[in-house]
């Protein structure tokens, strides 16, 4: 997509828990460069279906004919994604177990980012909920980041966006919004939070394995990729769980 002589390249890359399967993956990627639209989703392992409840989100958020980014849209948008899961799940056979889960609905951090073009270059609107987190850097220098700032945000027990209409509000009271404008060379990393919480740590020490990641990203060197995050999980520096990742880097202009 072009947007005065401005054109973004964009790299996905997801990758399961350690033991686990790419079908067991709770977390899903939503990409339209067209649209200028990008979500990553992170669905609770706890909960019922989460991986499609992940999926769902993702998907619906970028395909969504108008991108919900305030509350009032917001609601609109996940009390319709809500119905769609909870109808999925009408007379399916499941043990006892599994409805009682089902009756709790499911839950996934979110985080969704669009891009628009101005008249100097992209401005750019965000939403989150959860500890999925969005992180804007021009250089070496963080320009934004959002809804966690640092490494320090992360704990057990964060916001997330329920498919159950009775949680509905009390989650939507915690969505964060952010806006900015973004410049030839920007880079917006969309992170799920094991991914996320490793990033900042590392960014903030200086570290050379998040330049590593980034040039590995950007490269599209996936085989790489999976071997420093295994590393990483091996040596304890990052939490072995599902990993996703959007890197949108925005391109072009005057040089």
């Amino acid at each position: 997509m072009t947007s005065n002589a401005l054109h973004v390249r964009t790299r996905q890359f997801v990758l399961p828990k350690e033991g686990s399967t790419l079908e067991e993956c709770e977390d899903a990627v939503g990409v339209d460069e067209e649209g200028l639209r990008f979500a990553v989703a992170d669905g609770a392992t706890e909960a019922f279906d989460a991986r499609r409840w992940a999926v769902r989100l993702a998907e619906a958020w970028v395909g969504a004919k108008s991108a919900p980014l305030a509350v009032e849209g917001f609601r609109t948008w996940l009390a319709a994604q809500g119905e769609w899961l909870h109808a999925t799940w009408e007379g399916r056979a499941m043990p006892w177990y599994a409805e009682e889960k089902a009756r709790a609905g499911s839950y996934a951090a979110f985080v969704g980012l669009q891009l628009r073009p101005c008249e100097r270059g992209l401005s750019w609107d965000a939403v989150a909920l959860g500890d999925a987190c969005l992180v804007q850097r021009r250089g070496e220098e963080t320009c934004a980041a959002m809804p966690a700032k640092g490494r320090g945000d992360f704990n057990s027990c964060p916001p997330l966006v329920p498919s159950h209409e009775s949680l509905r509000e009390a989650a939507l009271a915690r969505l964060v919004k952010g806006e900015g404008s973004a410049a030839r060379g920007d880079v917006f990393l969309l992170m799920s939070d094991a991914l996320a919480a490793w990033y900042f740590e590392f960014a903030e020490a200086g570290s050379d394995a998040v330049a590593r990641f980034d040039s590995l990203l950007a490269a599209s060197e996936n085989e790489a990729l999976e071997e420093l995050v295994r590393e990483e999980r091996r040596a304890k520096r990052m939490r072995d769980d599902d990993v996703a990742v959007v890197r949108v880097a925005v391109e072009g202009g005057d040089g």
